[in-house]
């Protein structure tokens, strides 16, 4: 086995590898060798793209046997700043193959000492905003379907931090039932990258703004064509004097519907692991889960555990 640093001629045999070991996670589609140039430009160039989720002194780390992948890792810095008051330690991907635990190990190992190099105290993985724009949708950590990634990084000291829990709707039906509150509704279209439009409906109540529903097209997160029949809700909020009325419900459904209107076929939405008055809503809503993720965190200022 050898584990080398990440250059541009491993672009082919790394994408293909990371569809391998995506594919039966929820949200995540096949990508082209271009899309995964972009999300690790800043391993190969030194200047990281920050709207693609980019961070600071990039590197990547490939295990492979025989001219085959078995494990890949990126990381980089994350700088003090934006409510940060020191600089961390960033896993922005790591897979490796089911069986291949060794390879993992190893990637893993190689990566923290490449992070520990410029004196941090904690090692963030799979962080929200640090995600490849085309893994999964908005929101999302290290999926459930990654089991063997997560038992590796718990095995290594990495504790869970924060969750998303990820639900569906597939081929959704709804008729809107509104609130008792009287309010008007206004519905606002902006396009993205999805083939289809993203949609804003709020609600007012004498001119002023009382809840607000934002859902996005799948084409936001990936190019491939069954994406663009998925719309993901990324913000769902009522102000608090006006909750417990069926605004909420009535400002999901009236988005759902408009969306159907344009194309859109099936819808799914997420909310924190500990939000549990937010996910017992969308699982008697019409969705069903279909994922957890979690981010992980190891702070190197604890003893290690002993393994066994």
């Amino acid at each position: 086995m050898e584990i080398l640093q990440y250059t541009p001629d491993m672009q082919t045999p790394v994408t293909q590898f990371y569809n391998r070991l995506t594919a039966d996670i929820p949200h995540c589609y096949p990508i082209n060798e271009e899309e995964f140039a972009t999300a690790i430009r800043g391993v190969t160039t030194g200047k990281a793209d920050k709207n693609e989720g980019g961070i600071d002194s990039e590197t990547a780390f490939v295990a492979m046997v025989n001219g085959a992948v078995q494990a890949f890792i990126h990381v980089g810095i994350g700088q003090a700043g934006d409510n940060r008051e020191e600089d961390i330690g960033v896993i922005r991907f790591m897979g490796y193959d089911r069986g291949a635990r060794h390879a993992g190990q190893t990637v893993l190992e190689k990566a923290e000492t490449y992070l520990k190099t410029y004196d941090i105290s904690k090692i963030f993985a799979f962080s929200q905003d640090r995600r490849y724009r085309f893994y999964h949708f908005e929101h999302a950590y290290l999926s459930d379907a990654l089991d063997q990634v997560q038992a590796l990084l718990g095995y290594n000291g990495y504790h869970r931090s924060e969750g998303e829990v990820f639900l569906d709707w597939e081929n959704y039906t709804v008729t809107p039932i509104p609130s008792s509150l009287p309010v008007t509704l206004s519905v606002d279209w902006k396009q993205g990258r999805g083939q289809l439009p993203n949609c804003t409906v709020r609600a007012f109540q004498n001119d002023k703004e009382v809840g607000e529903c934002w859902s996005v097209s799948g084409g936001e997160f990936s190019s491939h064509p069954d994406a663009q029949n998925w719309l993901h809700t990324t913000w769902l909020g009522i102000e608090d004097e006006f909750q417990g009325q069926g605004l909420g419900r009535y400002l999901l459904q009236y988005e759902l519907q408009e969306m159907h209107k344009v194309g859109y076929r099936h819808a799914a939405i997420s909310t924190a692991w500990d939000n549990h008055r937010a996910f017992l809503f969308y699982s008697n809503c019409g969705y069903r889960t279909v994922d957890w993720t979690y981010g992980f965190v190891k702070d190197l200022s604890e003893a290690p555990t002993e393994k066994w």
